[in-house]
């Protein structure tokens, strides 16, 4: 389990992840020292009800392996910008 940072929650096969990924990609090349950890929901389980993930796509803040924030709505890259600052 990851303990701090941000952590996106995705399912492969799920449209609306694609797109989320596509704007964390942009979120990235904007700032660079931003390290967003990947993980496929099928293959974390455990994680996703230790940190209580209701839907992918999913973006979270870890901070001492506890959520402190969630993303569920990445309505745009200004937005997912706002959540990660």
């Amino acid at each position: 389990m990851m303990t701090d940072g941000l952590l996106y929650i995705y399912a492969p096969m799920c449209g609306t992840c694609a797109v989320a990924e596509r704007m964390l990609t942009v979120v990235e090349a904007i700032d660079q020292e931003l390290k967003i950890e990947k993980r496929d929901a099928n293959f974390i389980p455990q994680e996703l009800e230790a940190y209580q993930v209701m839907s992918v796509p999913a973006l979270l803040k870890l901070e001492n392996g506890r959520v402190t924030d969630r993303l569920y709505a990445f309505q745009n890259v200004q937005h997912i910008l706002s959540f990660v600052q």
